[in-house]
């Protein structure tokens, strides 16, 4: 490949419990390669040698001074500092304790970033809305579960551990008495994530196999199905409004799956601006503006256009 831009070039990797999506993009957030993969179940040394692949696949053939690094948004608790897994589910097999900023870096011999896939998917958003600096974005993603991230001054809020952002792990109301899949009760992700949906379906006494199944209902206007959409996005949308309450951001935006559920976004964002002050219910709320975000934000961890931050530590900013 002949160098396709003038300027650095990085590749960003998403790399998430089923596929490892891997871009070669610019500093614009321009791709000019694309692979995807489905993520190995068979450890963390898989995973490496297939994200090693797909940085393959996306720069073969280009001359090696066009490429800045590897910028990688990666499932799991990461700390930004070191890009280790701090802790992970068992989504990925393995993967708690992986060094894998410094795997990556020295399987390849290039400069590697890593942060959690929310936090990336954060940083691509901002980038994407074309914010200025000093602006705020909080974003929420609602799939198999809920988390999210917030950036400020064109930096992520990793936190003290590199935790920050499991919404889905506050109270809710609206999820009193449901198990919540980190083994707490009436969690948020309890009444508004994907599962969620499914089993207040199943507990209204509506038959179907997967979440996907009882959308297909709401849309069709079962009444079962169309009440556990709802009750999700209530949750969503309540969740939504307090945090805007706790940070006053100047954008929203929501991603995932779940919000394409026909009939959910308008309960949601009712829910939403309900919950919030007075003062802030003009927040500006979209949905996820590109599927190529958490590439383009683990990119600009490497190409510099924005940051990560802690609350205990700094981390370097190439």
């Amino acid at each position: 490949m002949s160098r396709p831009a003038d300027g650095p070039l990085a590749v960003g990797v998403d790399l998430g419990g089923t596929k490892i999506d891997a871009r070669l993009l610019d500093t614009t957030g321009r791709v000019f390669a694309h692979t995807r993969a489905a993520t190995p179940r068979t450890g963390g040394d898989a995973v490496i040698d297939r994200i090693v692949d797909a940085v393959a696949t996306v720069t073969e053939g280009l001359d090696r001074d066009a490429l800045a690094g590897i910028g990688v948004g990666a499932a799991g608790v990461i700390d930004p500092a070191d890009g280790n897994v701090v802790d992970a589910t068992d989504a990925i097999p393995g993967w708690k304790g992986v060094r894998l900023a410094t795997a990556l870096s020295q399987r390849t011999g290039l400069p590697v970033r890593v942060v959690n896939d929310v936090h990336a998917h954060a940083l691509g958003e901002f980038a994407a809305a074309g914010l200025p600096g000093d602006a705020s974005l909080l974003l929420i993603a609602v799939g198999t579960g809920i988390g999210g991230a917030f950036v400020r001054d064109g930096g992520v809020m990793a936190g003290a551990h590199g935790a920050a952002g499991h919404f889905g792990h506050i109270a809710s109301p609206h999820a009193a008495g449901l198990a919540c899949s980190c083994g707490g009760l009436g969690h948020a992700e309890a009444s508004g994530s994907g599962p969620a949906i499914l089993e207040a379906f199943q507990r209204l006494g509506g038959m179907a196999p997967d979440t996907y199944a009882v959308a297909r209902s709401a849309e069709q206007g079962d009444e079962r199905a169309l009440t556990a959409v709802e009750l999700s996005a209530r949750t969503v949308g309540s969740l939504v409004g307090s945090l805007v309450n706790s940070f006053d951001p100047t954008h929203v935006v929501v991603g995932g799956g779940v919000p394409h559920i026909a009939g959910w976004w308008q309960a949601f964002e009712a829910a939403a601006r309900h919950e919030a002050l007075p003062l802030l219910r003009s927040f500006t709320v979209s949905p996820s503006s590109s599927e190529a975000a958490a590439c383009i934000g683990a990119a600009s961890l490497i190409l510099g256009s924005v940051r990560t931050s802690s609350t205990n530590r700094s981390t370097p900013h190439d």
